[in-house]
């Protein structure tokens, strides 16, 4: 595969890099087995390492660097050559080459950088494979708080030319996507779903083939109730390429934003996570062993089934004075907490008039909380 990359010198405000991304549209658009990416010096993401990074990973062979916006001067005499050398020996099976630049006035993008993508282009086989397909990376959003993301996981988010995203992804999180990108919202909520799973799973492998990085970007962790099993089963179906990047899940984050542990070895000592979605009019779930004692039940999208989940419990041997907590909005700004008893929290819910997106902890776990070091959202650290 050939790759090229508009190189700009980097801007602190975001909209200066539209000209090199509409460019880079239409070079991809116009040389289809042609890899395109945009990279900076300073500033704006993604950097020029981490440009050629990402193609040498999907597999390019030659790599063709157009200096966009830069005089004759300045970063071509220091600092880019070194850049190009020390990139030569991290990847050697690449060959790089660094084209003329492209000056400093946008309407001469096109015309210079069509150019290199043609010299780039040339020499290839009509007979040559089309270009492997992009990877997806499904990425842990974490409960809510954007200084809770992992860092590979905001790294990913800076470099994405799409990002398909749900619900429960908070707020600040999808500011950190580079200008350009591709913003699709496929989110879940209690009886509305904005587009059905089949249709998401199509679409990720869809934009596989449009493009190098693909982030499915789920609240909390995709591996726990965020159906991340059925989008990779989908993925390797179609021979598209993944990385799972693991997120704060839902559980960890509202107990710690309620000020309580989810074990304790004088209290805890199993921890089950349980959905609490209603299947028929009822929790499809093993009530014998969630009512086991010395353990800490943590229901996920429970809200509706509080009345069922209470009685359960209750019918298969869980005490009525059991505490009970209710998280909502874990670890953001407006984050609320009900504490209660088993028998009690279903009516109590009804009263606080407490809807989704909520957490449900049943176990002695939650005797222990203490608000005072219970989570501080950012800004009152």
């Amino acid at each position: 595969m050939n790759a090229l990359i508009l190189l700009g010198h980097g801007a602190r405000d975001p909209a200066w890099a539209g000209p090199l991304i509409k460019a880079r549209e239409t070079l991809a658009r116009e040389h289809p087995t042609l890899a395109v990416e945009t990279a900076f010096l300073e500033f704006m993401p993604p950097t020029l390492e981490e440009a050629v990074a990402t193609l040498a990973a999907h597999g390019a062979a030659r790599i063709t660097i157009v200096p966009v916006f830069l005089a004759q001067g300045g970063h071509i005499k220091n600092g880019l050559p070194e850049k190009l050398d020390a990139l030569r020996r991290r990847h050697p099976d690449c060959a790089l080459r660094l084209a003329p630049v492209a000056g400093e006035a946008p309407e001469v993008i096109a015309a210079i950088a069509a150019h290199a993508a043609a010299q780039a282009n040339t020499n290839i086989d009509p007979r040559t494979p089309a270009p492997r397909p992009g990877k997806v990376w499904l990425v842990g959003a974490g409960p809510g708080d954007p200084e809770l993301l992992t860092l590979k996981a905001a790294r990913l988010i800076s470099l994405a030319d799409a990002i398909v995203y749900d619900h429960l992804v908070g707020d600040g999180i999808l500011a950190l996507a580079r200008p350009g990108a591709e913003i699709i919202y496929a989110g879940k909520e209690a009886s509305r779903h904005t587009l059905p799973q089949a249709q998401i799973n199509a679409m990720l492998a869809a934009l596989a083939k449009r493009h190098t990085t693909v982030v499915r970007l789920k609240g909390g962790d995709p591996f726990i109730f965020g159906r991340g099993g059925e989008e990779i089963e989908a993925l390797s179906a179609e021979g598209i390429p993944f990385g799972i990047v693991p997120g704060i899940t839902a559980a960890s984050g509202c107990a710690a934003g309620a000020g309580f542990p989810l074990t304790h070895r004088d209290h805890a000592r199993m921890l089950t996570l349980a959905t609490g979605h209603l299947q028929n009019g009822g929790v499809e779930l093993d009530w014998p062993a969630l009512a086991r004692p010395r353990q800490t039940v943590v229901f996920y999208m429970g809200v509706a089934a509080a009345g069922e989940i209470s009685r359960q419990l209750i019918a298969h041997g869980l005490p009525a004075d059991t505490p009970v907590a209710v998280v909502r909005q874990g670890t953001l700004g407006n984050q609320a907490a009900l504490f209660s008893r088993l028998d009690e929290f279903p009516s109590r819910l009804h009263e606080a008039n407490i809807t989704p997106p909520a957490l449900i902890v049943v176990g002695d776990v939650v005797r222990l909380r203490r608000d005072e070091i219970g989570y501080q959202p950012p800004g009152k650290h």
